[in-house]
């Protein structure tokens, strides 16, 4: 039995289980799983480096994994569905009936789920009666959360590049000034009224923060309305009185200078899941942070957070395989590798935004230079106390 006609099945119980799957599906088969595309949407999330065939919540709002196969591959299958345990509630090797019922026993004594198909559909559904580990399913149920539950959510925090958060609020205000705008307009009133050049930053990152909408135009979301109304309040309704508390706050930090915008910063911030599962890693480290420390307990606790978070383009690809491959330690314990991996402006952009939201210290110390000479002993993060 083809993976594919399998797949198709998978897809049709877990709809009837009121379940909610996320696919993953390499570009190169995209034509042969074109209906199971057409039907899911896909992932990008990883558990141990792999992407699972099938993630997602459960009805009851557990997070279960499925690896699917056909006839063949089983025994690779079997790894990989273990390897899921990691970071689902709940994980299933599914397989054509005939092949998989060979391996039942064997799958469910590892805690295994097996969901066995035939051609007329899927004939055996076993849940797994144990789970053996499930170290990363904060972080899974973080990242299906961005996905599934938080539809004004459209991007992850990499995407928030400027230094300075007060210009992600630029866009909530020229909107909610001059009505719904489409991007190059909003872009424009931005660098006229705010005489700001980095316009479509800030655009791009006022969608990920879920203050705006749309596409071709945009408009506040409900907490884009929230965050108009707290900057009304604050005597902010137009452009260049937002640049007039930015000037005002200057080398300062807008915790320090208006508190009331940075806890309207901070609580935007706070509902991105992948904030706030860094959030607690920040926690855990605190509250003076070595910064090898923090790559350690989010490769280990909270591993697509890092990827998503911390690493360039090139660096994801590198950490997948390293993860994969066992090697996780290297990530963290090799300087060559770490420094190889890491975006350059986590450790300048990101530190001063979490200085000007309250969560890191004023004495923080952010590094602008190149990543090869940053030296985290002499530049710890330190927590803001509360």
């Amino acid at each position: 039995m083809e993976e594919s006609a399998v797949f198709g099945h998978v897809i049709d119980e877990l709809e009837t289980r009121d379940y909610q799957p996320l696919v993953h599906v390499p570009g190169a088969h995209e034509d042969t799983y074109a209906d199971v595309l057409d039907r899911c949407e896909t992932h990008q999330i990883t558990i141990g480096g792999r992407y699972p065939d099938v993630l997602g919540f459960t009805h009851a709002d557990r997070v279960f994994a499925v690896e699917v196969k056909g006839s063949s591959g089983l025994l690779r299958g079997i790894g990989q569905a273990l390897t899921y345990q990691q970071g689902a509630h709940v994980s299933y090797l599914a397989a054509a009936a005939d092949t998989v019922g060979q391996h039942t026993d064997l799958l469910r004594s590892k805690g295994v789920g097996v969901i066995g198909a035939t051609d007329d559909g899927v004939t055996r559904w076993s849940g797994p009666p144990t789970s053996e580990s499930h170290e990363q399913v904060v972080d899974i149920e973080g990242q299906l959360s961005v996905r599934l539950r938080r539809s004004d959510i459209a991007g992850d925090i990499a995407s928030l590049s400027l230094a300075q958060p007060l210009n992600y609020l630029a866009p909530v205000v020229a909107v909610d000034q001059h009505g719904p705008l489409a991007g190059d307009e909003l872009v424009d009133v931005i660098e006229a009224e705010y005489g700001f050049g980095a316009g479509t930053q800030a655009r791009r990152s006022a969608l990920s923060l879920g203050l705006l909408e749309g596409t071709g135009r945009f408009t506040l979301t409900d907490q884009g309305e929230l965050a108009a109304t707290v900057l009304r309040g604050s005597g902010i309704s137009t452009l260049a009185e937002l640049d007039a508390v930015k000037s005002d706050v200057g080398r300062s930090t807008v915790v320090a200078e208006h508190q009331p915008l940075a806890i309207l910063l901070r609580n935007c911030y706070e509902r991105h899941p992948e904030f706030r599962l860094l959030l607690d890693a920040l926690r855990k480290e605190g509250p003076r942070i070595h910064f090898p420390d923090l790559v350690r307990r989010l490769v280990h606790e909270y591993p697509n957070v890092f990827l998503n978070t911390f690493c360039t383009q090139a660096g994801r690809t590198r950490a997948r395989e390293l993860i994969e491959a066992g090697q996780v330690s290297r990530i963290y314990e090799e300087e060559a590798v770490w420094k190889d991996i890491i975006r350059t402006n986590v450790l300048f952009n990101f530190v001063q935004q979490l200085k000007h939201i309250g969560v890191l210290a004023a004495e923080t110390r952010s590094h602008s230079g190149k990543i090869s000479e940053y030296n985290p002993d002499a530049k710890p993060w330190i927590l803001r106390s509360e």
